[in-house]
């Protein structure tokens, strides 16, 4: 054999291994679709099962109260005003022990004119021991006469709960701690991704029986790479895709609660998050003020700031490794840690801040309690919090260029102003185009500051709301979880169009 023929031979062993992948591949989709589906199938049983119970609670409720509420009105006519507090007694003392009979009736199959029957046998049985004789016969003579009324609309009424308690609605009524939720809510979804699977299985299976052996090789090669990108791509849709379209779904759900309630679908909750209650104060507008200032303020402050330091340390002059560590550190510090100490800055009576101010003789400045300067300190702590992921960037955007430009600069006799002005800004045009949209997007997400500068509130007088803080409010103090959504969709909107905006001022700046 010949050395061609050796090294021929493996790579033949791998494209047969290679159409092996289809049949693979029809064996996986098949196992999948047959768990899906079992799953789905599960979920719609249980789903079922939790109708019925529904329904049976819904028709136990109607017979008892309305059912009742109907026999004491026709026995309540039929006799005088003088009797009617003791119809009413007689009636509540037989209330408990009905609602046990219809339940145990229910579960035997009764129908509903036994158990209307039952029950005014029963009410009649409680009168008998407080009503006089005389009275009892009007009683009689009326129950015969409106018990069949009386039966005929509760046959009405416990069709129209059971129309009512459709599966739909039934699966909105869910409650999101019931055993299986999740299998008895996504049924259908479980389901349709099954048949899915399986089209996909049977696709393959006729590429397998039909397809000759070039075709398969060609089919098996575009199977391989999606084999390794398909992990990634279930990852995206599972914590990425699907929270984000759950989001918009639950933006237009009134009222979404917790345990998956809601009112109805509408706009009401982009109503309330942009109008508020009438009379009160509009907390989201508030907060995206205040965010919008916050980014005004703190982008653009942070950017040149980190500009100027990057050009310094990318000089390397002497000590300029100790100022790189020293200016980077804050990026691997807790956030919260950090906080604390800037609280400890601030604070009126021993903050290191204020002691600058008396030694000037200032008088001291109560930073966290007052509403004049609260905006002053989250801006503070926020460009030094921001300062040291941009000084990288801006420092790895210097060090991309060219020095030949510096040289032939200082060649024609151009000062380190000049330069910086001239060559450095224009050319540091993308990067700082870069740099705005990251922090932007960063900024008007501004949560963690306000909880640890004021303590978990959002200012000393509630006037410091963010939008984020707004929506952090809605979802795990108020639970509505509808609103916050709601919230969320309108802060992503203004993200996207300043961001947009910001690019576009970016494409008219860029000179590279």
């Amino acid at each position: 054999m010949s050395r061609q023929e050796k090294l021929a031979f493996p790579i033949e062993r791998k494209r047969n291994f290679g159409i092996k992948r289809i049949f693979v591949h029809v064996i996986i989709f098949t196992i999948i679709f047959l768990l899906l589906l079992g799953l789905g199938l599960f979920g719609k049983k249980q789903l079922n099962i939790q109708a019925d119970s529904f329904r049976r609670s819904s028709l136990i409720d109607s017979l008892h109260n309305k059912g009742i509420a109907d026999i004491q009105s026709a026995i309540l006519a039929s006799v005088g005003e003088e009797y009617s507090s003791v119809i009413q007694k007689s009636v509540s003392s037989t209330k408990r022990m009905l609602k046990k009979d219809i339940a145990v009736m229910l579960d035997e199959e009764k129908t509903i004119d036994e158990i209307i029957t039952h029950t005014a046998n029963t009410i009649y049985a409680a009168c008998e021991k407080n009503v006089p004789e005389y009275a009892l016969s009007g009683i009689d003579i009326t129950l015969k006469e409106k018990l069949p009324s009386i039966i005929e609309k509760m046959q009405e009424d416990a069709k129209a709960h059971i129309d009512e308690l459709s599966i739909p609605e039934v699966r909105k009524r869910l409650s999101v701690n019931a055993p299986y939720y999740p299998l008895m809510y996504y049924s259908n979804a479980l389901i349709a991704i099954a048949a899915v699977f399986l089209v996909f299985a049977l696709i393959l299976a006729y590429c397998w029986f039909t397809f000759d052996h070039d075709r398969k090789v060609k089919l098996a090669n575009i199977l391989e790479p999606i084999d390794y990108l398909l992990p990634f791509f279930l990852g995206v849709f599972v914590f990425t895709l699907y929270p984000i379209v759950r989001v918009v779904i639950m933006s237009f759900q009134e009222r979404y609660k917790l345990d998956g309630s809601f009112t109805g679908w509408g706009i009401g909750n982009y109503e309330y998050v942009l109008k508020g209650i009438p009379g009160t104060s509009n907390y989201f507008i508030q907060g995206l003020i205040n965010t919008f200032l916050y980014v005004i303020y703190t982008v653009p402050v942070s950017t040149a700031l980190a500009i100027i330091i990057a050009f310094l340390l990318n000089k390397k002059l002497k000590g300029s490794a100790l100022f790189q560590t020293a200016y980077f550190l804050p990026m691997v510090t807790s956030i919260t840690a950090v906080g604390l100490v800037w609280r400890w800055i601030f604070n009126k009576n021993f903050g290191v801040l204020n002691a600058i101010i008396v030694m000037f003789s200032g008088t001291p400045i109560d930073w966290l309690s007052s509403t004049s300067y609260s905006m002053s300190v989250m801006v503070i702590f926020g460009i030094w919090n921001s300062l040291p992921f941009t000084i990288i960037l801006m420092l790895s955007g210097l060090q991309n260029i060219d020095e030949t430009y510096y040289t032939v600069a200082k060649v024609d006799g151009a000062k380190t102003p000049r330069i910086f002005r001239r060559i450095t800004i224009p050319l540091l045009a993308p990067t700082i185009g870069l740099v705005l949209v990251i922090n932007s997007i960063s900024a008007f997400k501004v949560f963690t500051e306000v909880t640890v500068l004021f303590n978990g509130s959002p200012g000393p007088a509630y006037n410091m709301y963010t939008v984020v803080y707004y929506i952090y409010e809605m979802m795990h103090q108020r639970l509505e979880l509808g609103r916050a959504a709601a919230a969320a969709i309108v802060l992503f909107f203004f993200i996207f169009i300043f961001t947009m905006l910001q690019r576009y001022i970016q494409r008219k700046w860029n000179y590279v």
